[in-house]
């Protein structure tokens, strides 16, 4: 895996940039940052192979940071996103690998990661591993590219067993999730297929991933796995004190909620644990929205409360969070406009207003 950081100093370009690169499969993310100031300071600490870094930021320009990063770790390949194309000539007398241009194409993208694994010497073809996606459309890559299934069924019980954490699941319990429709024989004759079908798309990639079957029970080994709802999962499991030093791990599992969990894809089983982990979501983006407040990040807190609000619209708490940081922030007509968005939609789909908490903020503001 390809060691990285990116920064840049809009947080949709920097969550943008983070999908591209988890989605190839190839690149562990070690930290995202607005602030080249902060990256800087992970650099002096933590060894990376890469960084993706957009030129045109206040204090520090991407210029000035590759330069300061290169001193600290001079193997570390370079690699500009801007889009602005007269910086081009520039980027590459700083000795930058390469230069990527927004919006970032994949392909281009692709060419710059298989670029920085030779010439960094990473093993290109380590396939003991496999990512798995599960938020948004569920997905499954190895070294070798992404594994297609034969079926739809098939990709639906690995998705199943990867629910699953790697805890025994019955298989008279799968069967009578997936299969509800089927009784006795057929049902097991069609689990048994599926199952089939799920080894040799695994086998056929070169993965060695095992389901391991004992007295009636089914345990996919997740050892060899990494996941993205796995990863998220046992982060939020447990109540986390947001501090200068953590602020970076909240950050990166933030940023791998893409999409509500398996949502692009039309299994039936998840719908519980989806609004589950949905919520699970959005109270950690209220958390991490409260640090950014009290150290003054009043602009990186709006930014974070806006994503939030991609995922879930009409959330009381991330509207009224954002509300808030704009007055703070006397962006008081901003504020009114994502105030009256807010009502309209809350109206339009629930037939109710706004809360009054929410009332007596805008009525104090107004005063």
């Amino acid at each position: 895996m390809i060691q990285a950081i990116i920064v840049d100093d809009e947080q949709p370009s920097l969550d943008k940039m983070a999908k591209l690169l988890r989605d190839s499969g190839i690149v562990d993310i070690k930290g995202k940052f607005l602030n080249p100031r902060e990256a800087l300071e992970y650099v002096k600490k933590v060894k990376i192979d890469t960084a993706f870094i957009d030129i045109e930021m206040p204090d520090i320009d991407g210029f000035q940071l590759s330069n300061q990063i290169l001193d600290l770790q001079d193997w570390t390949a370079v690699v500009f996103v801007t889009a602005y194309s007269e910086y081009a000539v520039e980027a590459f007398r700083v000795n930058a690998l390469d230069y990527l241009m927004k919006p970032v194409d994949k392909k281009r993208l692709k060419e710059t990661l298989h670029r920085i694994m030779q010439e960094r010497k990473i093993d290109i073809n380590n396939q003991s591993r496999i990512q798995v996606r599960c938020f948004g459309k569920f997905k499954v890559i190895s070294g070798s590219g992404e594994i297609k299934f034969r079926t739809s069924k098939a990709e639906e019980l690995l998705a199943y067993l990867i629910d699953g954490e790697g805890a025994e699941i019955n298989r008279n319990k799968i069967i009578d999730t997936l299969w509800p429709d089927y009784d006795g024989d057929r049902a097991v004759a069609h689990f048994n297929t599926t199952l089939y079908y799920v080894r040799k798309a695994l086998q056929h990639s070169g993965v060695q991933v095992s389901i391991k079957y004992s007295r009636g029970f089914y345990r996919l080994d997740t050892a060899s796995i990494d996941c993205d709802y796995h990863w998220f999962m046992s982060f939020t499991a447990a109540p986390r004190v947001i501090n200068d030093i953590n602020i970076s791990d909240h950050e990166q599992i933030a940023a791998l909620y893409t999409g509500d969990y398996l949502a692009d894809n039309q299994f039936r089983w998840p719908e519980r644990s989806r609004m589950l982990i949905k919520e699970k979501y959005v109270q950690l983006i209220l958390d991490m929205a409260k640090y950014y407040k009290s150290t003054g990040k009043h602009g990186q807190a709006a930014e974070l409360l806006k994503t939030g609000l991609d995922h879930e619209p009409l959330h009381p708490d991330l509207n009224y969070s954002l509300i808030e940081t704009l007055l703070i922030l006397k962006k008081r007509v901003a504020a009114l406009k994502h105030y009256g968005i807010y009502r309209r939609e809350l109206k339009r789909e629930f037939g109710i207003e706004p809360d009054a908490k929410l009332k007596k903020l805008l009525t104090i503001a107004e005063n």
